[in-house]
């Protein structure tokens, strides 16, 4: 099993790599996928957003041939069903479509741009299309005693012969992790590799927790190790400085995926907390300021992330990246090897941390500023 993760996960970069690197030249030769410049961008040159193609085609088409070629690995994710003959999960159905439907939508956006509305809609059509293939939150860990489940505040309703149950307060609860999620990879893909390497970061996570023996489900880490592997294949011309961008497809794409697998068979909500704390974090921060300013917390670009606070503290690229890296990583390995109370005492504590550490970013920011305009 080991060898055919490997494997395929190599193949992944490589076929992702490749097809970053046509669709880059394919984008140049055109002029096209290369927007003007937003506020919160760094770079002085158009870059294509292309790169988000090239990861959500790579892990389609990968996934599709392992289920035609190794149909029981996907069926322990519980839900046979068969479209046109062919065998396939209907989750991982669900994750395909949804997926795709997210990754296709986007890229109209990143092509001509579409309302901010519309791409909320387009993301509440995707909650739904994931929540009508049977993935959801059914229960939360609660690190004081047993699990909190959420199955039992469901309402029957019946569509001809059969009988769907929906979850309230499960299908609300896992619309704001769907979107948050979404919303919080895009937010920071405001500089060079740093969504795609936090992506990948979260995806290794999410696989190593899967195969673990008290969680074994080696589905759930395939999906994991295959979008990790073609986000790295597109990560190669995306870290600074960078040829291509992901562009709303892209980075949504991957908030996606680790929205869904962080809940599919199980909730890893705590786990990916603590891998993408950082990003969460500096979301809340950034959000709860454009607030304060009586901005759009939503459609507003700026540049007050905390690698923009990295910046204009006078770290220079692409150290802010790495930085960041270590971090998220460092979570990760925490919540690799901690459980229960002991990682929700972490993400209290870390969530503290990393509080401060942007506070304080933030004050040498200013604090340079306020000396260079005095200087003037």
């Amino acid at each position: 099993m080991i060898t055919l993760f490997v494997i395929t996960s190599i193949i992944s970069l490589i076929l992702s790599a490749i097809g970053t690197y046509y669709l880059y030249h394919w984008a140049k030769r055109r002029g096209v996928f290369e927007p003007a410049k937003r506020e919160r961008d760094l770079h002085d040159k158009p870059v294509p957003r292309v790169g988000g193609l090239a990861i959500v085609s790579t892990f389609t088409i990968v996934i599709l041939v392992l289920n035609f070629i190794y149909p029981d690995l996907f069926a322990t994710l519980g839900f046979p069903f068969k479209i046109l003959g062919v065998s396939i999960d209907k989750r991982l159905l669900g994750i395909l479509v949804a997926g795709g439907v997210l990754a296709i939508a986007m890229a109209i956006d990143d092509y001509r741009g579409l309302n901010a509305w519309v791409k909320l809609a387009i993301q509440a059509l995707v909650w739904a299309i994931v929540i009508a293939a049977g993935i959801g939150l059914t229960y939360i860990n609660n690190p004081f005693g047993l699990f909190i489940d959420l199955t039992k505040y469901s309402t029957a309703v019946q569509i001809g012969a059969a009988i769907y149950h929906i979850i309230w307060i499960a299908d609300i609860l896992f619309f704001i992790w769907l979107l948050g999620m979404i919303n919080a990879v895009n937010f920071i893909d405001g500089v060079d590799g740093l969504a795609g390497g936090i992506g990948i970061i979260g995806f290794v996570v999410i696989g190593i927790l899967s195969l673990m023996p008290t969680i074994d489900q080696p589905a759930v880490a395939m999906l994991a190790f295959v979008a990790a592997a073609a986000t790295a294949g597109f990560l190669i011309f995306n870290f600074y400085p960078a040829k291509v961008f992901l562009g709303d497809a892209g980075a949504m794409w991957i908030g996606f995926m680790l929205a869904v697998l962080s809940v599919i068979s199980g909730g890893k909500l705590a786990t990916l907390f603590l891998v993408l704390a950082v990003v969460i974090i500096d979301g809340f921060i950034v959000v709860f300021g454009r607030v304060a300013r009586g901005k759009n917390p939503l459609t507003t670009a700026d540049q007050t992330h905390i690698h923009h606070r990295f910046i204009a503290a006078g770290i220079k690229m692409p150290y802010p990246v790495i930085a960041i890296y270590i971090l998220s990583a460092a979570f990760g390995a925490l919540a690799l090897l901690t459980s229960g109370k002991i990682k929700w005492i972490a993400v209290i504590v870390l969530t503290v941390i990393i509080f401060a550490i942007l506070m304080g970013v933030r004050t040498i920011a200013k604090s340079k500023l306020a000396r260079m305009s005095n200087a003037k």
